[in-house]
C-alpha cells in the first residue's frame, strides 16, 4: 500500500521513523503525529450506507424465512456477498482508524509504513474485492433463472452471464491473491516493494472495467424481459423500477473506474485510496440492496406481512379518529344555561353530619318549602296572564 524510498534501509529504525515515505511538496512539513486525514469521510459515508443495507438484507431474510418459507441458491450467494462486503468494510475501517488510510503519504514515516495495521488491510481489500463481486453478481443471474424461466432467451443469457462472471472473477481472485500475498521468505513490507506487489495495482482498472460491463449486462436482461411481457403499462413500469435500481450500482462502478485510474498512477496511495474504498463499498452495498429489492416488493404486497399489518392498524386508527371527530362536529351543541343551586339552609358541616344529628328532616322540609313557593309563584303568573 505504501512505497518507500530506495535509500531507506529497514536496518535503521531511527532513519525510518524520521523519513517520510515520499518527499513532501515544497513548503510542506511532514506531520507524523496528528496529520490531516480523509478517514472520517470514508467511515461516515460507508457506515450510513451499511445501515441501509442491513435493513434490506434483514427484510430479505424475513421474507424468505417467514413469509415464503423457501430458500434458493441465490440466498446462499447473497449471504456470502454480504459477509464479504462486511469484511471489506471492516478492513477499510481498520486501515482508516489505525493504518493511515486517508493520510498523505508524506505524513507517514518509513517506520509507520512497515506496520501491519497498514499492510494487512491493504491486502484484504485487494483480495476481497473480486471475491465479493464473484458471489454478488452471480446472485442476479441465479435470480433471473427463476424469474424468467419461461423465456428461453433470458434463460440462455442468464446461464451465459453466470458462467462468464464466475470464471472471470475466480481468475481475478486467484491472480490478485497470488500477486498480493507475501512469499514464505518475505515480509509484508518487502513484498509491497517487490514487482509482484506493484503489479497488483495494474489490475485495479481492468477489474473495474470488467465489473461495469457485467453490471450493464445484468441490468439489460430484466429490462428487455419485462418490456416483452403482456402487462399493463403501470404494472410494467413498477416492475422495471425494481430492476432499474441497478443503475446506482453502474454509477458506482463507473466512479470506481475513475478513482482506480487515479490511484494506479499516484504516488500518494494512502490518500488516493479513500475515494476507491468509498466507491467500491458503495458498489457492493448498492448491489446487495438491488438483490434484496424483489423481496422488498414482495413484502409490500403480502397482506400477512408485518408491514401490511402496521399500515392496516395505522389506517384503522386514523379512520376511527376521523369518524369520531365528524360525529362530534355533526351534533349541534345545546345552549348553555346557567343554573343556580337552591339555597341551602345547612352549612357544609351540618350537611356532612346530617344523618348523624337527625338533620335529614330539616333538609327535606327546606326543599319541600322551596318547591311550594315555586309552585305558588307559577300559579300567580298564570292567573295574571289569563286576566
Amino acid at each position: 500500500m505504501a512505497s518507500a524510498s530506495q535509500d531507506i534501509t529497514p536496518e535503521d529504525p531511527a532513519m525510518l521513523a524520521s523519513t517520510p515515505t515520499i518527499p513532501p511538496p515544497n513548503g510542506t512539513i511532514p506531520n507524523f503525529v496528528d496529520p490531516y486525514t480523509e478517514a472520517p469521510t470514508q467511515i461516515i459515508v460507508t457506515s450510513v450506507i451499511l445501515g441501509l443495507v442491513i435493513v434490506f438484507f434483514c427484510n430479505r431474510a424475513y421474507v424468505k424465512l417467514w413469509l415464503m418459507k423457501k430458500l434458493s441458491w441465490d440466498d446462499a450467494t447473497i449471504l456470502v456477498a454480504m459477509l464479504g462486503s462486511l469484511a471489506y468494510y471492516v478492513s477499510c475501517t481498520w486501515g482508516a482508524k489505525r493504518g493511515g488510510f486517508g493520510r498523505h503519504q508524506w505524513d507517514i514515516s518509513g517506520l509507520q509504513a512497515t506496520k501491519l495495521d497498514l499492510l494487512v488491510p491493504g491486502w484484504l481489500i485487494a483480495v476481497l474485492t473480486p471475491l465479493t463481486f464473484l458471489f454478488l453478481k452471480t446472485t442476479f443471474f441465479i435470480l433471473y433463472l427463476s424469474l424468467f424461466n419461461q423465456l428461453r432467451w433470458a434463460r440462455l443469457c442468464s446461464w451465459l452471464g453466470l458462467v462468464v462472471t464466475a470464471l472471470t472473477y475466480a481468475i481475478l481472485t486467484a491472480c490478485v491473491f497470488a500477486l498480493a500475498t507475501p512469499r514464505r521468505d518475505e515480509t509484508w513490507f518487502a513484498h509491497q516493494m517487490s514487482d509482484a506487489g506493484k503489479r497488483t495495482f495494474q489490475l485495479l482498472v481492468p477489474q473495474s472495467v470488467i465489473g461495469l460491463v457485467i453490471d450493464l449486462y445484468i441490468l439489460l436482461i430484466p429490462i428487455i424481459g419485462v418490456s416483452g411481457l403482456t402487462l399493463s403499462l403501470k404494472r410494467k413500469i413498477g416492475v422495471m423500477l425494481i430492476f432499474l435500481s441497478g443503475t446506482m450500482a453502474c454509477a458506482c462502478s463507473a466512479c470506481s473506474i475513475y478513482y482506480r485510474f487515479v490511484l494506479a498512477r499516484s504516488n500518494d496511495t494512502t490518500y488516493a485510496i479513500i475515494p476507491v474504498t468509498i466507491s467500491t463499498l458503495c458498489e457492493m452495498f448498492v448491489g446487495v440492496i438491488c438483490a434484496c429489492m424483489p423481496s422488498a416488493a414482495y413484502a409490500a404486497r403480502q397482506k400477512n406481512s408485518m408491514y401490511q399489518k402496521i399500515v392496516t392498524t395505522m389506517t384503522n386508527l386514523k379512520t376511527s379518529w376521523t369518524a369520531s371527530k365528524n360525529t362530534y362536529d355533526s351534533h349541534p351543541h345545546s345552549p348553555v344555561t346557567e343554573t343556580r343551586p337552591a339555597p341551602d339552609v345547612l352549612k357544609s358541616t351540618d350537611r356532612k353530619y346530617a344523618h348523624y344529628f337527625s338533620l335529614d328532616e330539616l333538609t327535606t322540609t327546606a326543599s319541600i318549602t322551596d318547591q311550594k313557593s315555586s309552585v305558588g309563584n307559577n300559579d300567580s303568573l298564570r292567573s295574571e296572564s289569563i286576566v
